[in-house]
Parts: structure tokens; C-alpha cells; sequence
């Protein structure tokens, strides 16, 4: 097998680092899998060749390489996924994330995404890496259950998804989240960078919303505010 080096952005192929990642990849996107590393100390590993195996993957006992790859000493299992992948969102509800840059954070909202009926993300670049191990092992392997897009501008993802209703989350012109009302059709969920949130404009292109909250707080984190919009629509639209 080829020697296997750090993931960069832009690598053809990128690293489930643990178990857990490990088996989503090879449940939810076998087509996707390369190959899956194992540690002779792995108490699975009879549970992860059988999968491996049943889905034509090839699996090795390979000590060195997951401990090259993974920055942590606890780290038994790996695998190796290839990172083009180009989805066509669905025709229903997206969170859109304009600029993300944390990919702790981005793992944690593909995987609330999952949670909420499978919700697609698409991300306006500059972003965070959605094939990073950081951000797999954050969503703990939920980025193979939902479709995650990249466009180069908001303009680019209307021009791929015309039609759609957007709801800003946003200060500037919003009301708050309890007051929207019932959306008709497909709708995007649209919400700002961790430190600078959306552009003014953004204010303009649909019913703007905002998350209400006390006084000893000045913001929500992006996952949370994220977590708190997906459960707000997912109980108007039923």
C-alpha cells in the first residue's frame, strides 16, 4: 500500500480518524471508501474486517500509519475516503453557511443536520474544510449521511437553487425566530461567520430572523444558534 501522509486541503483523499467515523464511512458511503486501517490492540477489529469486507473494501493491520496520521495515542482505527465529491442538494430545507471557518463547528452542525430529518448544508467559500478529519471526527461521521456543498458565492448557490425561500439569521431588519411564519415550498436556513456574521445585505434577501436571548450574553455559538433554527422549523413545518 502506498505510504499515506497528513491530510492537506485539496487532497484527492482524506482520513476517518476512529472507529465510530470509521463505520459511518463504511455504512453511509462505501463508494467513497478506500481503504480502512486497523491497530493489532483494536478489540473490533473482527466486527470492522466483516463490514469492511461485506462492502469490498480493503482493510490492513497497520499500526505505523495510523499513528502517523492521527495526533492522538488513542486512535485505533482509520480510514481513507476520497474527498471529490460533488452532491446535488436536495429540494427541501438547507442550512446555508456563509464563510464557517471553525471546523469543530462545522462537524457539530453536519451532524445536527443529520439529526434534523437529514438537512443538506451547502457553505459559501471561504470556509472551513468539510473533508478535514477535524471536521469527520467533530460530526462523528455524519458528513457521509447528508449532502455538504461548497459554492464560490451566494450568487452561485441562488443561480444552482432558484426559487427558494431564505431566512437570514441576523440582527439588522429581523424578527424573532417564535414570529415566522409557516414556510411554503424549500427553504434555506442562512446563517453568518463565528466573528462577523452576515453582511448587511444579506438582510434583503429574505424574511431575516433572529435567535431571542438575555443580557449576559452578547451571541450564540454557530452551532448552537444553527441547532436552535433547524428545531424552531422542524416544529413549524409539521
Amino acid at each position: 500500500m502506498e505510504r499515506l501522509k497528513k491530510y492537506k486541503r485539496g487532497d484527492a483523499f482524506s482520513y476517518t480518524l476512529g472507529a465510530f467515523p470509521t463505520f459511518e464511512l463504511l455504512e453511509a458511503a462505501p463508494e467513497r471508501a478506500e481503504s480502512i486501517l486497523f491497530h493489532p490492540d483494536y478489540d473490533g477489529k473482527e466486527k470492522l474486517i466483516a463490514l469492511a469486507e461485506k462492502q469490498k473494501v480493503p482493510v490492513f493491520e497497520d499500526k505505523k500509519t495510523i499513528e502517523r496520521l492521527s495526533d492522538k495515542g488513542n486512535c485505533f482505527v482509520a480510514g481513507v475516503f476520497k474527498t471529490e465529491y460533488t452532491p446535488v442538494l436536495s429540494e427541501r430545507r438547507h442550512v446555508l453557511l456563509v464563510n464557517p471557518s471553525d471546523m469543530g463547528n462545522l462537524g457539530t452542525i453536519i451532524r445536527t443536520s443529520a439529526g434534523f430529518d437529514g438537512t443538506d448544508v451547502a457553505m459559501i467559500a471561504p470556509c472551513a474544510d468539510p473533508n478535514d478529519p477535524k471536521t469527520v471526527r467533530a460530526s462523528m461521521g455524519a458528513v457521509f449521511r447528508v449532502r455538504v456543498a461548497v459554492f464560490d458565492s451566494i450568487e452561485a448557490y441562488l443561480y444552482a437553487y432558484p426559487g427558494r425561500k431564505l431566512y437570514p439569521f441576523m440582527l439588522k431588519g429581523s424578527v424573532p425566530l417564535g414570529e415566522a411564519g409557516k414556510p411554503e415550498g424549500d427553504y434555506t436556513l442562512v446563517f453568518g461567520n463565528e466573528a462577523t456574521g452576515l453582511p448587511d445585505r444579506y438582510a434583503d434577501m429574505g424574511e431575516a430572523l433572529r435567535i431571542p436571548m438575555g443580557n449576559k450574553v452578547d451571541s450564540y455559538n454557530l452551532a448552537c444558534s444553527v441547532a436552535m433554527g433547524l428545531y424552531a422549523f422542524s416544529e413549524l413545518v409539521k
